[in-house]
């Protein structure tokens, strides 16, 4: 396994290796865990969604569903695992992924909660309208963003992170009003926590579990 590296990768790039994670799961039983970064402002689309025509920046789909989500100030990851190992339910999976950072930020010193809303975005393209089932949030704004895709045995689940965010420039990229951005979103910058230090306590924590998912025992 060896040190475990955080690439800077294209948008393209960054979803085919997610992609790739899930099938090698199905076909050859290996897990993959990823922390990456991406190396131009993007945005990337639920597997469902249709562009929409007002976008000035490049796009990729993800493999997975849920809302646009805006790339390129964010440190990712993504786990690509068995089920059964991680409660066995989308929901029990969700919310397992979840428990991570809900300990990450707390050894931090940021207290942020698990969201529980079940209901709809009051805009379905942009996933940060509404925190929805098992995301989270610090005081409403969302902290981590999630989407999840199931396979027979296994599951794909990754996520972004804002380290900083540019509201104004965001704002007039995605036009959308930068008051509703300040609203829904926040940047570790935002919590005044050290990205290098997320970054880090985030990578100890996948490298574990990496080394944990050879011996089956989470």
């Amino acid at each position: 396994m060896g040190e475990f590296v955080v690439e800077t990768l294209s948008p393209w790039e960054n979803m085919r290796r997610d992609d790739l994670a899930l099938s090698t799961l199905e076909k050859e039983s290996i897990p993959t865990y990823r922390v990456y970064r991406w190396d131009r402002l993007c945005l990337s689309l639920g597997h469902f969604q249709d562009l929409r025509e007002n976008i000035s920046i490049p796009v990729v789909k993800r493999p997975t569903g849920g809302g646009a989500l805006f790339h390129g100030w964010d440190i990712s990851f993504s786990i690509a695992d068995f089920k059964d190992r991680w409660g066995g339910t989308p929901s029990m999976v969700y919310t397992n992924v979840s428990r991570i950072f809900l300990e990450i930020f707390k050894n931090l010193g940021v207290e942020v909660r698990v969201e529980r809303f079940k209901g709809g975005y009051r805009d379905r393209f942009y996933c940060f309208w509404v925190p929805t089932l098992g995301e989270i949030t610090y005081k409403g704004r969302k902290v981590v963003s999630m989407a999840m895709r199931t396979g027979k045995r296994g599951f794909l689940i990754h996520g972004s992170v804002y380290e900083t965010f540019d509201y104004q420039e965001a704002s007039r990229i995605l036009s959308v009003e930068e008051g509703l951005l300040r609203d829904r979103i926040v940047s570790l910058e935002d919590l005044d926590v050290e990205s290098r230090e997320f970054t880090d306590a985030l990578t100890l924590t996948m490298k574990d579990l990496e080394e944990r998912s050879y011996t089956h025992s989470l």
